[in-house]
């Protein structure tokens, strides 16, 4: 009887101990390395009293015993041996691996060395691994979000498109982050580009002669579609969009970039267009409509699409009238997104609510503060 509940007491302690280590991804691996060991072992202490009458009572145990020593001396001799060396193998290929792909960030190490042990192939690919890349290459720059909200320039790098392994990350946060570290750089860039064009147009208009800057002043009557050639209602049009707003609407279009149209064409904005096999059609899309989703090469071109269609269509005169108010005339100034965001509820055809979701963007994740960031001067590099 003494027996018996010791028995079950091993066992129940032998259970705390499996459900308190497996979260651990090493102490998973270890476990499930020993696994038949430790079943084998549980079967005998469940079996013990059956086991011992059989021996006892009904095998010779005199005769028995040195032939279990023989088998048992054989069997060590040829799989124990290869049971560590192979451990032992993978152990220094994922210290390896880790060391290759480890950050700063505890949370995606620990991913990493799950992703490792459990061999994830998904998780293995060269698109989680380009994360990592990027994630690494993020952090030896000294691009921190956080020193951004604090006042630091931004870094410039500018990647071509989003990697697909973004949707991979564990952390909801994490996608978030990379997703912003990636994208501002790009609308501040464009932004940039903006601001110079509004700093020569304001110097024309101020100079009260066109004749000299004639074929430039043509080229961005067509680009922001100013059909009477007024410089004043270019200088309305010709403005940037804040990085809070930009942001935002990317990730309520794109899914913080992992939809199919980010991944696929880089449509982080949800443009449409009816030019025949010029973009991806929606699954939903009903079969007498006839719109795709644009795509682009690179993010940028998606950035200066988007920027272009709030700038130029009558849908948004609304918000370039409200922008125009916080420009004041200046060519540095405070621009709102999360004022302005008021204004693109055509946007969407959930309207309201689209605006409503795009306020939460903002203010959960603190967006705003990226409106007053600026690229840093010398430029860090580029992908």
């Amino acid at each position: 009887m003494i027996n018996i509940i010791l028995n079950k007491k091993i066992i129940n302690f032998y259970k705390i101990i499996k459900e308190a280590i497996l979260g651990n991804g090493f102490a998973k691996y270890i476990i499930e390395t020993i696994a038949p060991t430790f079943k084998f072992l549980s079967f005998i202490l469940k079996n013990i009293n059956k086991i011992y009458f059989f021996i006892i009572k009904k095998i010779n145990i005199k005769n028995f015993l040195p032939y279990s020593i023989i088998i048992f001396l054989v069997v060590f001799t040829a799989f124990v041996p290869e049971i560590f060396k192979s451990s032992a193998g993978k152990k220094i290929i994922i210290n390896t691996q880790t060391d290759m792909y480890s950050t700063n960030d505890p949370s995606i190490d620990q991913m990493l060395k799950k992703s490792f042990l459990t061999n994830d192939s998904k998780k293995l690919g060269l698109d989680f691994q380009q994360v990592i890349s990027i994630i690494n290459l993020f952090e030896k720059s000294g691009y921190n979000l956080e020193k951004v909200r604090e006042g630091e320039p931004v870094a410039n790098f500018f990647l071509a498109k989003f990697p697909q392994g973004i949707s991979e990350l564990d952390s909801i946060e994490q996608r978030k982050r990379i997703f912003i570290q990636i994208l501002l750089p790009i609308v501040l860039s464009e932004n940039e580009k903006i601001i110079t064009d509004r700093r020569k147009l304001v110097t024309i208009i101020n100079r009260k002669s066109f004749k000299k800057d004639a074929e430039w002043l043509n080229e961005k009557f067509e680009q922001y579609k100013v059909k009477n050639n007024s410089p004043k209602e270019l200088l309305i049009k010709m403005d940037i969009i804040p990085p809070s707003l930009a942001i935002a609407q990317a990730a309520y279009e794109s899914g913080w970039g992992t939809s199919r149209f980010a991944i696929e064409g880089n449509a982080l904005f949800g443009q449409w267009n009816w030019k025949e096999n010029n973009g991806m059609i929606p699954e939903d899309r009903g079969e007498d409509e006839k719109h795709q989703i644009s795509k682009f090469n690179q993010i940028r071109y998606a950035v200066s699409a988007y920027k272009n269609n709030l700038n130029t269509h009558a849908f948004y005169e609304e918000f370039r009238k409200e922008r125009a108010k916080q420009r004041a005339g200046r060519l540095i100034g405070s621009i709102s997104g999360t004022k302005l965001v008021e204004h693109v509820h055509k946007y969407s055809i959930r309207g309201n609510d689209y605006v409503l979701g795009l306020k939460k963007i903002i203010e959960q994740n603190s967006l705003q503060d990226f409106d007053k960031a600026n690229l840093l001067v010398k430029k860090s590099g580029s992908i």
